[in-house]
């Protein structure tokens, strides 16, 4: 008899729900193997006719960023703290790119811009970008000021710290409801190669900032645990000879620029 697949995190009976970090190594190594593989194939091998294996390998790829999204949230009803801050399944290289637990929606329309794509495109960029300059600050001035006063209600003796979980429980799902709906535009806006492209820089993305060669560059390039963010702004995309460097190949872009 097969073993049951264990619940996501946050679902579950307690103590038998399962740590988000688990979850986020499998959910990697799906990532990994099999959907970037096959995703990569039926690039290669796109035909455009009717039963093109392309958009069901993109919509895969596609549905696999909305469940970690999805998980993300039921380990925020269960721990918003951990979640808030980045929890402990993230690598060093990841923390730059973070905001309230997971990576900046900017980060998205950022990647899709590296496809050169059509003026029809970048227009579409460009107003997902204007929404996402509208609600980032939102959602973060809702936890500054939940901080805030909590922070007052601290030294005054009172504070709720119930309150100020709930608070920071529904900043977490408000945070990744803008990713959610950011990729879901960016996708529906490119649609079929684009699309695919598109998902495939995202996925190499995401790889790299826990491949182990990457991150072995990156701990030579650590002079201080208070300087690795400086060292990593400086270094990313030079293209210099050196121990510390990360190049295109290494951060995952490289086969986009090619295509």
């Amino acid at each position: 008899m097969p073993r049951p697949r264990p619940p996501p995190p946050g679902r579950g009976p307690p103590g038998a729900r399962r740590p988000m970090r688990d979850f986020f190594a499998a959910w990697l190594g799906t990532l990994r193997s099999p959907l970037l593989p096959l995703l990569r194939r039926a690039l290669s091998s796109s035909s455009g006719s009717w039963d093109d294996p392309l958009s069901s390998a993109a919509a895969a790829v596609e549905a696999h960023f909305q469940a970690h999204w999805s998980a993300l949230d039921a380990a925020a009803r269960q721990d918003p703290a951990q979640v808030v801050a980045a929890g402990d399944w993230r690598s060093p290289l990841e923390l730059p790119f973070l905001w309230l637990g997971d990576v900046h929606p900017s980060l998205l329309t950022s990647l899709l811009r590296t496809l050169s794509p059509s003026p029809r495109l970048l227009a579409a960029a460009d107003r997902v970008d204007l929404r996402i300059r509208t609600s980032v600050p939102a959602v973060s001035d809702r936890l500054r000021l939940a901080q805030e006063a909590f922070v007052s209600a601290e030294v005054a003796g009172g504070a709720d710290v119930e309150a100020f979980l709930e608070e920071l429980k529904r900043v977490a799902l408000e945070a990744n409801r803008l990713r959610r709906g950011v990729l879901s535009e960016l996708v529906a806006a490119a649609g079929g190669y684009q699309a695919a492209l598109f998902l495939e820089a995202l996925s190499r993305f995401v790889l790299s900032m826990h491949d182990p060669e990457v991150l072995r560059r990156f701990d030579q390039c650590r002079a201080s645990p208070a300087s690795y963010w400086s060292i990593f702004q400086d270094k990313v995309y030079r293209h210099k000879e050196g121990p510390c460097i990360f190049g295109k190949q290494e951060m995952g872009l490289a086969s986009v620029e090619a295509a």
